[in-house]
C-alpha cells in the first residue's frame, strides 16, 4: 500500500452485485484507489477462506455494498465479522432505499454513503475515506477528460438501476435438478432392495419389504422396523448404495452418515476435503480455546445443525463450511494474539 499510495478497499458483495462490483472498482480506480474482489483476486491454489482473511486484514476498510440480498446474505455478514475483528472501518454504499435488518448490527455507527443521485460525489467520499483510512493524502484532482468520468458514473449507475432490485441468482432449475436426480436415485435403491429381497424367496416378507424400502431408503436415519425386516445379508449393499464414496475420506465415517449434507460429504471430493480442512481449523482452535472449549463446541454443534444440515445441495455445503473456517481461523488468531500479548 505504501509502495504505490494507493489505498486498497476489500468489497464485500452478494454474488447478484459481482458486475457493480466491477463497476465500483472502475470508478474508484480513477481516484486512486484499488479494490480487492471475490472470487476474483483468489490466486490459483491459494484456499478461499484464507485469502479472504488476508485480504481484510490488509485492507485499508471494508466497502459494502448494500441491498436486500447482500442484508440477509449469511456471507456479507461473516465478513463484516471478520472486519469488525481487524479492526476494520466499514463504508456501506447504499444501493437501495432500505434500512438494514440482519446487518443492523454491524452498520449502527457506519456512516451511510447513498447510491441514489449525487453519483460520482459518493463515488470521490468514498475514496476520500479510503485515503483518510490508509492515512495516505488523497491526489490532487487530475484534469481528467470529463467524458471519461461521466462515462464511468454512467456505467456504474446503469449497473446499480439494473441490478440493484433484482432478485438474488437463484439456480431454480439446478437444484431442481439435483432435487430430481436425488429422488430418481433413492427410487432406484428401493426398486434395487425390493429385488434382491424378491430374489431371497421368503414370501411372507415380500409384501412388507416392498413397502417399507422406499420410506427406509428416503428417511435419513433407518427405523428399527425396516431393520428387523430386512435380511442381514441386504443391509450393507443397501449402507453403500445410499451413501457415495469419494476417493478423499472426510474427518468422519461416512458408514454412519445420516444428514443429507454428510451424505453429500461422503460422495464428492472437493466436499470431504473442506470438511476435513474444517476439522483441522477446529481442532487447532480446541486446542487454544482453554476455558471457552466448552462454548466453542456448542457453537460448532450449532453451526453444524443450523447452518450445514439444512443445506439441499453441494453448493450450500461448500460455501458453508468455507465460512466456518474463516471464523475458526479467525478466532484462533484473536485468541492466539490475546495469549501473545
Amino acid at each position: 500500500m505504501q509502495e504505490t499510495d494507493r489505498p486498497k478497499l476489500f468489497v464485500s458483495h452478494h454474488s447478484s452485485k459481482y458486475e457493480v462490483a466491477q463497476h465500483v472498482e472502475k470508478a474508484l480506480a480513477r481516484h486512486g484507489v484499488d479494490c480487492w474482489i471475490a472470487p476474483r483476486d483468489v490466486g490459483p491454489g491459494e484456499a478461499f477462506d484464507t485469502a479472504i482473511m488476508k485480504a481484510i486484514r490488509d485492507s485499508a476498510g471494508v466497502l459494502l455494498l448494500f441491498c436486500s440480498q447482500s442484508d440477509k446474505s449469511p456471507h456479507v455478514k461473516r465478513e463484516l465479522i471478520l472486519a469488525d475483528s481487524a479492526h476494520k472501518a466499514i463504508i456501506p454504499l447504499r444501493l437501495e432505499e432500505i434500512v438494514p435488518d440482519d446487518l443492523a448490527y454491524h452498520l449502527a455507527s457506519a456512516q451511510w454513503i447513498d447510491w441514489l443521485e449525487k453519483r460520482d460525489d459518493s463515488i470521490a467520499r468514498i475514496a476520500a475515506k479510503a485515503h483518510q483510512l490508509a492515512g495516505i493524502p488523497a491526489p490532487a484532482a487530475a484534469p481528467a477528460d470529463p467524458s471519461t468520468g461521466a462515462e464511468a458514473a454512467d456505467s456504474l449507475h446503469a449497473a446499480i438501476l439494473t441490478q440493484a432490485s433484482a432478485p438474488a441468482p437463484s439456480a431454480p432449475a439446478s437444484v431442481s435438478v439435483k432435487t430430481l436426480a436425488i429422488a430418481a436415485l433413492l427410487v432406484a435403491v428401493a426398486v434395487l432392495g425390493a429385488m434382491l429381497f424378491l430374489r431371497g424367496g421368503e414370501e411372507p416378507q415380500t409384501a412388507s419389504i416392498a413397502t417399507d424400502a422406499p420410506s427406509a431408503a428416503s428417511a435419513p436415519a433407518a427405523s428399527p422396523a425396516p431393520a428387523a425386516v430386512a435380511p442381514p445379508t441386504s443391509g450393507p449393499a443397501e449402507a453403500a448404495a445410499a451413501t457415495p464414496t469419494a476417493k478423499i475420506p472426510p474427518s468422519f465415517n461416512c458408514k454412519f452418515a445420516a444428514t443429507r449434507a454428510e451424505k453429500l460429504i461422503c460422495g464428492d471430493d472437493e466436499l470431504a476435503a473442506l470438511d476435513r480442512e474444517l476439522n483441522r481449523a477446529y481442532k487447532q482452535l480446541d486446542r487454544t480455546a482453554g476455558p471457552l472449549r466448552e462454548q466453542i463446541a456448542a457453537e460448532q454443534r450449532g453451526w453444524r445443525i443450523g447452518q450445514r444440515d439444512v443445506c439441499g445441495d453441494a453448493a450450500c455445503v461448500a460455501d458453508a463450511m468455507r465460512q466456518r473456517i474463516i471464523v475458526l481461523d479467525s478466532q484462533r488468531a484473536s485468541l492466539g494474539s490475546e495469549q501473545g500479548e
